[in-house]
């Protein structure tokens, strides 16, 4: 029912007012707790992303297109190292002092599409622990730059 009059009227407004600055208030604490959250934190830690390269890795190891690439590599490092340049990148607690990507790449004839495929990989892990689009896309536009060190064919 409306008010009768303008005293009522105003009261029922900063009723409003002051319900609405508590219902904000206290939503205001979450929004700041997600802006905070390092990309790393976002994606689901840094040990979330050590399993995500023990998996990137066996996934493209047995991948018969890209197979070949991973014959002479020392997987338990490989992996290791792609965890910690993935929680690195994302901001999480890891520092990457691993080998130089250009350096490492040298002389594997890593082409493009070989690149891609290995991104696809990624992709479809993050999906498959739930890692929003957003996120992933992030995590993609970091590591984009590194194609430049590792396609090398």
């Amino acid at each position: 029912m409306l008010p009768k009059n303008s005293a009522e009227t105003t009261l029922k407004f900063k009723k409003l007012r002051v319900a609405a600055a508590l219902v904000l208030g206290s939503l205001a604490p979450v929004a700041l707790a997600d802006e905070r959250a390092t990309l790393c934190d976002r994606l689901g830690g840094a040990a979330l992303l050590a399993q995500v390269a023990d998996e990137l890795v066996e996934v493209s190891r047995t991948d018969p297109v890209s197979a070949h690439h991973f014959a002479k590599v020392n997987l338990k490092r490989l992996k290791q190292q792609i965890g910690i340049q993935l929680c690195a990148v994302a901001d999480g607690p890891c520092v990457y002092d691993g080998d130089d990507m250009k350096a490492v790449h040298a002389g594997q004839n890593i082409t493009q599409a070989d690149f891609y495929r290995l991104v696809e990989h990624l992709r479809t892990i993050l999906d498959a622990h739930g890692v929003a689009t957003a996120d992933k896309n992030e995590l993609l536009k970091r590591l984009a730059p590194m194609k430049r060190d590792v396609v090398t064919k």
